[in-house]
């Protein structure tokens, strides 16, 4: 395994700031945290170069421009630009130009930071250019302070605060996918036919037919708006309907398998397993009223 290495040249200005953090035993155990956070000015001689590195930076570029080379390919970082990497894999960022290059960064690692991390990554490349509305600067910035003074209380909203910014960006990263006010017509009228036909033998082309549409559109502009396929959003559907089964009937499993239209109750078990991580009898075990 390649060991932890890293070349720098440390040239910022006297005002830029490096706060390191050791976070306490429970909140490096359970809650996401900050390892290190800073604001630079960084000089035209500054550059970073590291790999194997147990932590996930992002970088929001305030002024001035950087590059960024990370898997493979290379990045300029203009203002209102940001970029979140992993730091494990190979990165080499730097100012880009004779001027200074102004950022601010934070080193996060703890609970769930991986899994917004991957969610961001399957977006595309790792820098995006922030809306103007985006809370994601001030979100950075209060980061900042919390970290300035420390004490259990600021310890604990900075933890809140990472999970706020962290879900800012991956749904900055939806940028194609629009609110509920701008869905077509016939992606709404999709999602009421299948929450009230679920239970039916419902296929694509069945859906299509009914609104009319071509199939490969509907199911393009069903993704777009709601983030899945129109079949996997019937299997949700179908196995929320069998988790209230589960919980509020005593129907065995196959009937229930039945009642959501899946006649293989193997398969039902499967699929209700897939999303759930339990089984059927598992998930209504947990969830049984005492007598």
């Amino acid at each position: 395994m390649i060991p932890y290495r890293e070349r720098a040249e440390h040239a910022w200005t006297a005002d830029s700031i490096r706060l390191i953090h050791t976070p306490s035993a429970f909140v490096r155990s359970a809650l996401p945290y900050v390892q290190e956070i800073g604001r630079f000015r960084a000089l035209p001689a500054y550059y970073t170069e590291r790999e194997r590195l147990d932590s996930f930076l992002l970088v929001h570029t305030l002024s001035g421009q950087g590059r960024l080379t990370y898997r493979s390919k290379t990045h300029a970082l203009l203002p209102g630009q940001l970029f979140f990497i992993d730091c494990m894999d190979y990165q080499h960022y730097a100012t880009a130009e004779t001027a200074d290059w102004a950022f601010v960064w934070a080193h996060l690692n703890g609970e769930a930071v991986r899994a917004y991390y991957e969610r961001f990554a399957r977006r595309g490349e790792p820098v995006r250019q922030l809306a103007s509305e985006s809370q994601i600067p001030r979100l950075l910035l209060e980061l900042l302070e919390m970290h300035r003074f420390k004490s259990v209380r600021n310890e604990l909203l900075a933890s809140r605060t990472i999970v706020e910014l962290l879900t800012e960006l991956v749904v900055s990263g939806l940028g194609d996918e629009s609110s509920v006010a701008d869905m077509p017509g016939h992606v709404s009228e999709t999602l009421r036919l299948i929450d009230k036909r679920y239970a039916e033998k419902l296929t694509l082309a069945d859906l299509a037919k009914s609104l009319a549409v071509d199939k490969y559109h509907l199911a393009k502009a069903f993704k777009k708006h709601t983030g899945f396929s129109p079949g996997e959003y019937i299997i949700r559907a179908r196995i929320t309907r069998a988790k209230e089964l589960l919980k509020y009937s005593d129907h065995p499993v196959a009937e229930i398998a039945e009642q959501i239209g899946i006649d293989n109750v193997s398969h039902f078990i499967n699929l209700f397993k897939a999303r759930t991580d339990q089984t059927p009898l598992a998930f209504r075990k947990t969830w049984q009223r005492p007598d």
